[in-house]
């Protein structure tokens, strides 16, 4: 009985991820379609209804904390743990901001979600390009300098079990160089709803996610070398997400551990 009413939910999940793909296919289109008359804005203010109706269509309970954060901090770097493909439209209902995500240049190519990303101007990363870094500075500068925030996953991929992993230094680089903020966000549950590798929900817990906006950390004062900044910025964000995710997960230590049963 356990197999037939895993693989029901399986064909129900299915059946309804019909009107996932209609949400999807019908506000990317319009995306694509506004673009020319009204510029960036006009994705960009699409995309944040189209969030609002996944996490709607998806029957997510969203549970946010800190959100009157977001507008005071101003131009900045906003870093967010990875957990899985969810991330993304559940911290995108919470950002009433100018923002760009930076993403893997092959998401550009998916069909409906890539042509949004185009878009909306978001930016996308080729490691390949002898030129990537080069092109990602002048990017970043141009979206701060026009009053815009730049989002990353500072872990530079998704956590297979929910476990805050080791970040990248890439966000921190960025922070520094452009003397702004961090505002590091975190969330729990997505991990638990939609595992690294899956492609359905899970049926088996809560559809219940918690968000936790900490407060910004500026760049550390400029009397020693870049590097240096980069890694106390790195290592103070990183202290402040796991301290918060901790919270949410209500144990001390619980950011280090799975929260995943596999």
């Amino acid at each position: 009985m356990n197999v037939l009413a895993r693989a029901s939910h399986a064909a129900a999940q299915a059946w309804n991820m019909r009107g996932f793909a209609r949400i999807t296919a019908g506000y990317c289109s319009l995306s694509v379609l506004v673009r020319p008359v009204t510029g960036e804005q006009g994705p960009h203010r699409l995309m944040r209804r189209y969030f609002d109706a996944v996490i709607r269509e998806l029957g997510i309970e969203l549970v946010a904390e800190g959100t009157d954060k977001v507008a005071p901090a101003g131009p900045c770097v906003i870093a967010v743990n990875h957990n899985s493909l969810l991330d993304v439209p559940v911290v995108g209902t919470v950002l009433p901001i100018d923002y760009k995500w930076v993403s893997k240049k092959s998401i550009f190519y998916t069909p409906f979600v890539g042509w949004h990303l185009y878009a909306a101007g978001h930016i996308w990363v080729d490691r390949s390009r002898k030129d990537n870094m080069e092109r990602l500075t002048q990017k970043f500068q141009d979206v701060i300098g026009q009053g815009g925030s730049i989002l990353m996953f500072p872990e530079g991929t998704r956590s297979p079990d929910g476990r805050l992993q080791k970040f990248k230094s890439g966000a921190f680089v960025t922070a520094i160089r452009e003397n702004v903020p961090v505002l590091p966000i975190v969330l729990d549950g997505t991990e638990r709803l939609l595992t690294k590798g899956e492609l359905l929900m899970s049926h088996s817990v809560e559809k219940v996610v918690r968000l936790r906006v900490c407060d910004p950390i500026p760049p550390p004062p400029a009397n020693e070398s870049d590097e240096r900044r980069v890694i106390r910025l790195r290592n103070a964000t990183r202290r402040a997400m796991a301290d918060a995710l901790d919270a949410l997960r209500g144990a001390a230590g619980a950011a280090e551990r799975p929260s995943v049963v596999s």
